[in-house]
């Protein structure tokens, strides 16, 4: 049974994990978001990277004793946290991708605003759950221009673990779920007809609950940046995930020849 935690923010949720697990070290992908690798080493804990294949699975075996974190990237990959989680009891769940996704693993979390409407928020769920938590009491508006951005983002950075601030619970909790869902997945499937053809990656809309993204893995750099472009003079906001890795590891073709096309616009 998963205790329900509500946090201020999905890296903090991470964070609680380590502190109420007592976590050393923990197994984390190399392609992932630096925020989260800020997060770790932020609780004393000790880093241990692995990689990640076509089909965004471990290329190594763990130990049943060991502690992975485990995205579920972009969405796509509720098969493989199915296949994981029975092979390992101690995997940690990032849904920061797949806000509607169902609990799974030792623990697992969320980030309300890749999803909503919201500055902040996490769903947390837990096994254990001995730790109290104060309420953030920090409520943000959205941000006007890059340097409120910049000034917002910086909040976080600092930001110690707390409960959700009641407001933005409030909002989270008045939305309409699932014609959000609904909606995710309408534009999900519109993309991946257009686009099926030349997707490397291999999708199976009927397998995936809570897309974030449409990602498109094109065959060279040059057709992944045209499409980029032509999405962005259509007035999306374009993100490559994450940050560059060396030309010799698998993910790097991730990182130049992936587009992830938004799905909340």
């Amino acid at each position: 049974m998963y205790n329900l935690l509500k946090l201020n923010l999905a890296r903090n949720s991470l964070r609680y994990i380590i502190r109420e697990y007592d976590i050393k070290e923990i197994h984390l992908p190399y392609y992932l978001c630096n925020v989260i690798r800020k997060s770790v080493l932020q609780e004393n804990c000790k880093p241990v990277f692995y990689h990640i294949d076509d089909n965004f699975l471990p290329q190594k075996e763990f130990k049943q004793t060991d502690y992975i974190l485990y995205p579920n990237y972009f969405g796509i990959c509720d098969k493989n946290v199915e296949i994981l989680c029975k092979k390992y009891p101690n995997l940690i769940i990032d849904n920061a991708h797949s806000f509607f996704s169902e609990p799974n693993g030792l623990a697992c979390f969320n980030s309300a605003r890749k999803f909503l409407p919201v500055l902040n928020g996490s769903y947390l769920w837990i096994k254990k759950f001995n730790i109290s938590l104060k309420e953030d009491k920090d409520f943000f508006d959205f941000p006007k221009n890059e340097k409120e951005i910049l000034n917002t983002e910086n909040k976080f950075d600092n930001s110690d673990i707390l409960s959700i601030n009641k407001k933005v619970l409030q909002s989270i909790e008045n939305l309409d779920f699932e014609k959000i869902k609904k909606e995710r997945m309408l534009k999900f499937k519109k993309y991946h007809q257009f686009y099926c053809g030349q997707n490397l990656l291999k999708i199976n809309p009927s397998e995936i609950k809570s897309p974030f993204c449409y990602p498109v893995l094109f065959e060279n750099t040059e057709l992944a940046d045209k499409v980029a472009e032509k999405m962005e003079n259509k007035g999306l906001t374009m993100y490559r995930y994450w940050d560059n890795l060396p030309e010799n590891y698998n993910e790097y073709k991730f990182y130049k020849r992936l587009v992830a096309i938004p799905l909340d616009c």
